[in-house]
């Protein structure tokens, strides 16, 4: 038997978190491990119970906030997937959230359907945004000439493609049959090339350009 998806979720408000839990029960494949009201409970409960395979991670929470919580996880578990619940599409925040490695986005009133899909491929490696959040990110400022993908060698537009869905240098060099080293060469060549900002430049300007 297949073993399921365990997921912990973590809202301050507990209807909204309880809602959650409802959402999950109806989702084949998945069990909800644990609940938290703020960031402190979610590392308790990590400590306590074991890693979950994915995080909700509600981006506004009291003593520990959802930020803060990212960092932490991605310091202490490596390759955990959170993906971050909001409700606020701005900019800032959502590049501040992909700066520290958040591997997806959805807003509070996302469906059982998007639920799932976003669970499924975070888990796998990948990297889902809701709608409007894609909307955002393709919108972000750009330098006056926004560089184009004819400017990128047949292997950089490789690379940028699996780094924008979340692939780690490891993992792409194994599909590309390349060592990791080389790819973070490429990947560093990519940011001074297309002049983003990190993963999060590379991810926007993968968005703006239709690769993911």
């Amino acid at each position: 038997m297949e073993a399921k998806i365990k997921i912990m979720i973590a809202d301050d408000h507990q209807l909204v978190r309880k809602g959650f839990v409802a959402i999950l029960e109806q989702i084949p494949g998945v069990q909800v491990m644990a609940e938290a009201a703020n960031g402190r409970e979610v590392l308790d409960a990590f400590r306590r119970l074991g890693r979950a395979d994915v995080v909700l991670l509600d981006y506004e929470m009291p003593l520990m906030n959802g930020l803060e919580t990212l960092i932490q996880l991605k310091q202490e578990y490596f390759g955990i997937k959170v993906i971050v619940l909001t409700m606020l599409n701005e900019r800032s925040i959502i590049q501040g959230a992909l700066e520290q490695g958040a591997d997806g986005f959805l807003f509070k009133n996302t469906s059982v359907e998007e639920l799932s899909t976003a669970i499924s491929k975070v888990y796998k490696g990948e990297k889902y945004y809701a709608g409007e959040v894609a909307l955002s990110l393709a919108k972000a400022p750009t330098a006056s000439n926004d560089a184009s993908l004819t400017s990128l060698s047949e292997r950089e537009l490789d690379v940028l493609k699996l780094v924008a869905q979340g692939f780690s240098s490891t993992e792409i060099g194994a599909q590309l049959f390349i060592s990791p080293r080389t790819v973070d060469t490429h990947r560093n060549n990519l940011i001074q090339k297309l002049e983003v900002k990190g993963i999060a430049g590379l991810v926007q300007f993968a968005i703006r350009q239709k690769l993911i």
